[in-house]
């Protein structure tokens, strides 16, 4: 039995990785690479890791650039990524700062003189000897130590659990230009990445259930320390979440592997269903869910939730309905943004637009929430009504532009006024206007071409043309501001 067994366990992780590896290959022969292994222990994580970069663009490139968002939490940043408003609730215990330490890279075994960059020490610049032409790789090593803040972040440690994202030095996306550098503003999402396959080894103390973004091929326990590997493809990021208190509820019938972790739920079953529920319906109206698993997971988090591949972060401060909600927006971020990716600093909209608007659809379809389309849409309506009266009074004018950066919101209620509830009436108004055939076809096919993809408001619009909806006066009256709602 225990031959048979270890033979199914082998056969299982062999297909996992040619299922993952197949879903990308449709869109990138070619892909980024990382192999990294880390340890956690007293909210120190020890890393290092292999990049091997693969030039899929028409550019040449005479050094790398990596994105260190964990150093946002250290003391005296210029960027922090908690915004004054919620200081108090992310930092129960007062004040406290981590930061990551590059302690060595190296190219084929030579150290490399690297250097940290950017507006905020946010930025680790690895040269190279020699130009990386389209078609080429490189593979970078480097060997890195992230201290935890204790803070209710994407990244830190808090009384329930420990939150590993962008923990690790990432590749920063690339554009027209080359490495686009991110700045971790406080408001809204401040990435920009491209897909990449992930082999992740990580050990941690055996008390801890780990949540994770990769699908978990291996584990073992030796000496009281837990030992997992993890593999995950066409990723912008890998993200894991710990606890010593997790339940896990656990649904398969979608043919997605959906993992439900939590510590405080009355109703575990009830939010699974919501994940479910999402998967199912959005996997008919846009495309495949993009991924084997999905780990949904409560958690400490200062705002609602948080969307990464595969995972997906649920404030543990929300409950009932409002709990469902979020689980539902975030799953739907697998579609905009995890597979359809978007330059969140500059284009946030892209994605929190249709993340809100499936939100929608999801009540739409499913009755016995009671919740009808027509009510939601006017509830967004009166929302934004709101807010353009309360800048107007208070500012004597309302921006209502939608493509801008993060660094030119004003304020977090600005933000999701313009980034969630202007595009989710935006979708609504165009569905109505060019049908449901021709408004759905679109959607589709927007997935479809940009998956595994960065795309850009232009993208958008083009699927829509390509579909037959004569929607660019539509949409640029909304992106700029035109349209009177």
């Amino acid at each position: 039995m225990k031959k048979i067994a270890l033979t199914l366990s082998f056969l299982m992780i062999f297909c996992a990785f040619v299922v993952n590896l197949s879903a990308c290959s449709n869109n990138k022969e070619n892909i980024t690479e990382y192999q990294i292994e880390c340890s956690l222990q007293d909210n120190i994580l020890s890393g290092k890791q292999t990049v091997t970069f693969y030039n899929d663009t028409e550019l040449a490139f005479n050094e790398l650039k990596f994105n260190l968002f964990a150093n946002a939490f250290r003391e005296n940043a210029k960027f922090t990524p908690i915004s004054s408003q919620h200081t108090y609730k992310a930092y129960p215990n007062g004040l406290d700062y981590g930061n990551i330490q590059i302690q060595k890279v190296s190219i084929d075994d030579k150290d490399v003189d690297f250097s940290i960059g950017g507006v905020d020490q946010n930025i680790l610049i690895v040269p190279l000897e020699t130009e990386v032409f389209p078609n080429e790789r490189v593979s970078v090593y480097i060997e890195y130590t992230l201290k935890l803040a204790n803070v209710i972040a994407r990244t830190g440690y808090n009384s329930n659990t420990i939150n590993l994202a962008n923990f690790y030095p990432i590749l920063c996306g690339i554009d027209e230009h080359g490495f686009y550098e991110c700045v971790y503003y406080s408001t809204g999402d401040p990435f920009y990445s491209d897909v990449a396959s992930y082999s992740v080894t990580f050990s941690c103390d055996q008390k801890y259930v780990v949540a994770s973004s990769g699908h978990q091929q291996s584990r073992q326990v030796k000496d009281g320390v837990s030992t997992s590997v993890y593999y995950l493809s066409c990723a912008r990021d890998f993200t894991l979440v710990l606890s010593q208190d997790f339940c896990v509820e656990t649904d398969l019938s979608t043919g997605v592997e959906i993992n439900y972790y939590y510590y405080d739920d009355k109703e575990p079953k009830t939010s699974l269903k919501f994940a479910v529920q999402a998967i199912n319906l959005f996997s008919q109206k846009f495309g495949e869910y993009p991924y084997q698993t999905l780990a949904v997971v409560q958690t400490q988090f200062v705002q609602g939730g948080m969307e990464f591949p595969a995972l997906v972060m649920i404030s543990d401060d929300l409950e009932g309905q409002s709990y469902g909600e979020v689980i539902v927006h975030e799953t739907a971020h697998q579609w905009w943004q995890s597979a359809v990716g978007n330059n969140e600093v500059e284009f946030g909209f892209l994605d929190e637009g249709l993340a809100e608007y499936s939100v929608v659809m999801f009540y739409e379809n499913y009755p016995e929430y009671s919740f009808t389309r027509q009510d939601l849409i006017k509830s967004s309506e009166n929302t934004y009504k709101v807010f353009c009266s309360v800048y107007d009074k208070v500012f004597h004018s309302v921006n209502t532009v939608m493509i801008r950066s993060l660094k030119d919101f004003t304020s977090e209620y600005e933000y999701v006024n313009i980034a969630y509830i202007k595009p989710c009436i935006m979708f609504d108004s165009l569905r109505t206007t060019i049908g449901e055939e021709r408004f759905f076809n679109s959607l589709k096919r927007y997935y479809k071409e940009y998956k595994f993809k960065n795309a850009t408001p232009d993208h958008l619009v083009g699927a829509f043309e390509k579909c037959g909806a004569d929607a660019n006066g539509f949409f640029e009256s909304f992106f700029s501001g035109k349209v009177i709602l």
